[in-house]
């Protein structure tokens, strides 16, 4: 999620009408009709075509019904007239409820593109961390209102287009044979007249329209999320005494998003000025030219009020992009905004599936031997053996074992590290750059954590120990160098501020796992999770909140010391190869933090923690320290000088 007060976001720009707009627009809502829900989409599409067919040809019946009653009202036909009542009838019979199934059909077809559409952005949204990458990237602005409303608002608006424009495609086939057989003269006026409209619509109003429909949906989801960080930083806020400062933050996205109404509320009155001369200007059109006809007594009385009634309805038809540039407008804003949320997952996709390719077939561990290595077919690998200088490993008896590292030098030299799976920790001359790549953190970084063997990460503020954490994560994947740590299945990251999920207590401490996941099923007995609580001392919190089945928000509901004694209880239960925790006691006081570390040291064989607070040295193997000039140092818990 980004905010950008203006328009400087980086980004794409408004929709131009143009081909290439088209060709976005054909992009995005072709998805649904060739997915794998494809045979559905087409029938639902078929049902609302061929039911947009036979109300069309209605509509045809309809004027010749219409001729008949005019005629038969002048004449004083009374059979004629009352033949002409019951046929009307017959057409209102018929025409109800297919016009009401018609609408259903539209409807249904919105919802099934709609949630089919939205699952698949969020299947996409949340694989290989693509929400996290486009958040780092800070170059897509409120991937949420994309999904929610943008999403729903580009369905509606392209299914109701799609059933306009069949519609008028109809009537422009079954009114011209209509409106040819009486005046031939009419069919060339209104292709005349509709052109210009066309033309002075799409250059007069399209670029400025849809520019200022497309910021008007920036504005207002900047406007809500300025609203939404508020609710979610009340007790901060309300701490600093800065409702004023918020208020005056507020109010410029406010005046931002008013000042964009106002003038898109300006050129829609323009455009509706020249939509009614237009329209206006041609409702006697069809009376004065077919008028003198009928005064000669070549055509009845009824032929008039058909010639206009077929007028008007090519008319409409061939004025769509006149009539209805309003809603073309916004569904260009739409698409335009879908289009470009595509774009970065796909290039997100792209750039994982990439990195498959270079690294997939690397060894799964360091510590293949070479014959294991050379058994797997390797043409881009290049095989680099010899001992990983390292800073623990340097006071034990491993120095004289060979390791083998399967190296990309493509993958190093493009500025990514190369990751490996195996037991422990090993980084090998690891340097790590943040995500713009624009500051190195820490540079030819060597250790090696065994099994059985725990780390404490410490050093001032702002040199890049969080950064650590983020890479063996596979959050951060700038820099170089490579990097060996256990799956992601069998590690566990604790953060300083843990996430409260929405939901029970019990999904608090299931987290990431959910209560309905089969693999819970392991720890997910009412039992382990009382005990996880008492050995975090929450064993009163069930009582107090009204059991494991509660709900509440648990990040208002919780201080901060029970969020993290909680999210302890959390790692307890999932019993992980090795865990890291970043700064995931500091709201605890010092006996809450050595009874929980002292635990943590009994459960878990391998750990890595970063805090600031030396207490925490005796519950670790190694210490690595970072400096102010992007040094470092390892060294045995006994020989860690506090500075």
């Amino acid at each position: 999620m980004s905010i950008a007060a203006g328009d400087e976001t980086g980004q794409r720009g408004p929709p131009e009408p143009s081909f290439d707009l088209i060709r976005k627009l054909w992009r995005v809502g072709s998805m649904f009709f060739f997915g794998d829900r494809k045979a559905k989409a087409r029938f639902l599409l078929f049902i609302v075509l061929l039911l947009c067919a036979v109300c069309a040809g209605l509509f045809v019946v309809m004027s010749y019904v219409q001729r008949d009653f005019s005629t038969a009202l002048s004449g004083k036909d009374i059979p004629g007239f009352y033949r002409a009542i019951w046929k009307f009838v017959g057409i209102i019979v018929v025409a109800a409820p297919l016009y009401s199934f018609y609408q259903y059909m539209q409807n249904l077809l919105s919802l099934e593109w709609r949630a089919w559409l939205t699952e698949n952005l969020l299947s996409s949204y949340f694989s290989n961390r693509a929400y996290f990458d486009l958040k780092m990237d800070g170059q897509l602005d409120n991937p949420d209102q994309r999904i929610c409303e943008d999403v729903s608002s580009f369905v509606q608006n392209t299914v109701d287009i799609i059933a306009l424009f069949s519609s008028k495609l109809l009537n422009v086939i079954g009114f011209t044979g209509v409106l040819w057989s009486i005046a031939p003269e009419l069919v060339f006026f209104l292709i005349g007249y509709s052109t210009f409209g066309t033309l002075v619509t799409v250059k007069g109003f399209g670029s400025r329209l849809m520019s200022l429909k497309f910021k008007a949906l920036q504005r207002e989801a900047n406007f809500r999320y300025s609203l939404v960080r508020v609710r979610d930083n009340v007790e901060s806020i309300a701490f600093y005494g800065g409702e004023s400062h918020e208020a005056a933050t507020i109010k410029t996205f406010l005046a931002t998003m008013v000042a964009n109404i106002r003038e898109l509320i300006l050129w829609n009155r323009h455009l509706a000025l020249f939509n009614n001369v237009y329209e206006f200007s041609m409702i006697i059109v069809p009376s004065i030219i077919v008028a003198p006809r009928y005064f000669s007594g070549e055509v009845e009385f009824g032929v008039i009020s058909q010639t206009g009634f077929a007028f008007h309805r090519i008319l409409a038809a061939l004025s769509v992009i006149v009539l209805k540039f309003d809603s073309l407008s916004g569904l260009a804003a739409q698409t335009e905004r879908l289009e470009s949320l595509l774009s970065a997952l796909d290039n997100h996709t792209g750039d994982v599936r990439l990195m498959k390719r270079h690294f997939g077939r690397t060894s799964s561990a360091v510590g293949h031997s070479a014959a294991d290595n050379d058994r797997e077919e390797t043409p881009l690998l290049n095989m680099v053996s010899g001992p990983i200088p390292s800073g623990p490993s340097s006071d034990r008896t491993k120095n004289s074992e060979t390791y083998v590292v399967s190296v990309v030098p493509e993958a190093v030299s493009s500025g990514n590290i190369l990751r490996e799976v195996g037991p422990g920790l090993v980084l090998k001359d690891l340097s790590i750059a943040t995500p713009n790549s624009q500051t190195i953190l820490y540079e030819n970084l060597n250790l090696e954590l065994a099994p059985g063997e725990s780390l404490l990460v410490m050093g001032p503020s702002g040199c890049g120990k969080s950064s650590l954490l983020r890479a063996i994560a596979g959050l951060w994947t700038r820099g170089s160098g490579i990097l060996q740590s256990p799956s992601s299945s069998e590690t566990f990251f604790l953060p300083q501020k843990p996430y409260m999920p929405l939901g029970s207590l019990r999904d608090q401490l299931l987290f990431p796992k959910s209560s309905s996941n089969a693999n819970a099923a392991a720890f997910s007995n009412d039992g382990d999770l009382y005990k996880a609580l008492k050995e975090v001392s929450l064993e009163e919190l069930p009582e107090h909140v009204g059991g494991l089945g509660a709900v509440q928000d648990w990040s208002d509901t919780l201080s901060a010391g029970e969020q993290q004694r909680l999210a302890f209880a959390r790692l307890f239960l999932h019993s992980p190869k090795v865990a890291f925790l970043d700064e995931a006691s500091s709201a605890l006081d010092a006996g809450n933090e050595a009874r929980l570390y002292a635990l943590l040291s009994e459960k878990l064989e391998t750990y890595v923690s970063v805090g600031h607070r030396t207490s925490l040295v005796k519950f670790h193997t190694f210490v690595l320290e970072f400096k102010d000039d992007r040094s470092w140092k390892v060294c045995r818990r006994d020989e860690f000088v506090p500075a």
